[in-house]
């Protein structure tokens, strides 16, 4: 039989306060804890700022956070009605807002794998392996 496959999805506002709600999310997620759920929580920040940054305030727009967790690894969606730059202009970005712009420097240091995703919507993903 195969593992169990936990997921959420959950809508968050395109606002500066998606990152503190997005962490209480994964907070509160069983198989995300101790040193897996400081690196998912700091990540998970990293790809809402991406999202949010360019969102015009009282727009109502979304950011997606799809948060999948299995007995092997945990994986972190997240996607809005926007399409990102490219994963080399993301890594060399600095305007990134978050944690004085080091964007998705930090997400590719600390993940297992990671990417970009464009279909109808864009989104950017992580995972890390559960030990």
């Amino acid at each position: 039989m195969a593992p169990a496959t936990r997921e959420r999805v959950v809508e968050l506002p395109a606002t500066a306060a998606a990152a503190g709600m997005a962490r209480r999310e994964l907070a509160s997620t069983p198989g995300i804890a101790g040193e897996l759920g400081y690196k998912a929580l700091l990540m998970a920040s990293e790809l809402i700022a991406v999202f949010v940054q360019d969102a015009e305030p009282g727009s109502g727009q979304t950011v997606r956070l799809t948060i999948l967790v299995n007995p092997k690894r945990v994986r972190i969606e997240v996607g809005g009605g926007t399409h990102v730059a490219p994963t080399d202009v993301l890594l060399n970005s600095r305007e990134t807002p978050s944690l004085g712009g080091m964007g998705l420097q930090i997400v590719d240091r600390m993940a297992d794998a990671w990417g970009v995703l464009e279909a109808d919507e864009s989104s950017i993903w992580f995972e890390l392996a559960r030990t």
